[in-house]
């Protein structure tokens, strides 16, 4: 068993961090409120790029019912949650949650403070796009705040599935899913990502700045593989689109 005594950023407790699995990442919880690293590492994170979120317009793509979302949209009156679902019209509602595709947002130009989201970028078919749309409908100044699974082995990020026209999932390695808020099968893994993420961004983006924190914290309860916290933050008019990085069209299909 391992333990750690801290306060937690998702739910404000004194707290214990406990975990029987050496495998911080998804079994190291809260006791309060059964919070793991990243969803911790994510409102620290949040809390300091964005003090006054509660008054922001904040979207936040993929939501599961955890505390960490339920947390912002109890604070936040212009909170936006939405689900990708592949039959449904975008920008509908479809079972009581807006469906939005990240690669293909409806929202207006410059009409969203903060998109943010916690491992969902690892299962887009085109990462390139969700980027452009995000930075397209945020205002200046506005952040994408999120979390994804980044490799430290990997230099290069890896494809690892793509999509087909015909919106059938093909793996180019063994098989991988992660838990999915909406369908039981899971979520197909596309991408394992590598060091380079945050210059792929850059490349994607027009006129933004990426910052990486990566926490390392007992107190926060913030321990394990995969604690990066991406702040992408839109700094104003368009600027000229950083040159090189080349590799990225070979990850097209």
């Amino acid at each position: 068993m391992h333990s750690f005594s801290g306060t937690c950023p998702v739910c404000s407790h004194a707290t214990t961090y406990t975990s029987e699995n050496d495998w911080f990442r998804d079994f190291l919880h809260c006791a309060h409120c059964k919070s793991i690293p990243r969803e911790r590492a994510f409102v620290y994170v949040l809390e300091r790029a964005q003090p006054d979120w509660r008054t922001k317009v904040i979207h936040e793509s993929s939501p599961a019912d955890r505390k960490v979302s339920t947390r912002i949209r109890d604070a936040c009156p212009n909170y936006i949650p939405t689900q990708y679902f592949p039959h449904a019209p975008l920008g509908s509602i479809h079972e009581g949650t807006r469906c939005e595709n990240l690669e293909a947002l409806t929202f207006e130009d410059n009409s969203i403070d903060l998109h943010c989201h916690l491992d969902v970028m690892e299962h887009v078919n085109h990462p390139d796009k969700c980027f452009e749309e995000m930075e397209r409908t945020l205002r200046p100044g506005g952040q994408i705040i999120f979390t994804t699974p980044v490799y430290e082995e990997l230099v290069h990020t890896q494809r690892w599935g793509y999509y087909d026209d015909q919106g059938q999932v093909h793996f180019l390695f063994e098989p991988e899913y992660h838990g999915n808020p909406i369908d039981k099968k899971g979520a197909p893994v596309t991408f394992h990502y590598g060091q380079d993420l945050a210059n792929m961004i850059l490349q994607w983006t027009k006129d933004c700045g990426v910052e990486v924190i990566t926490l390392n914290d007992p107190y926060l309860g913030v321990l394990g593989k995969f604690r990066e916290v991406f702040v992408v933050t839109k700094r104003g008019p368009a600027a000229n689109k950083v040159q090189g990085l080349k590799r990225w069209k070979n990850f097209k299909n």
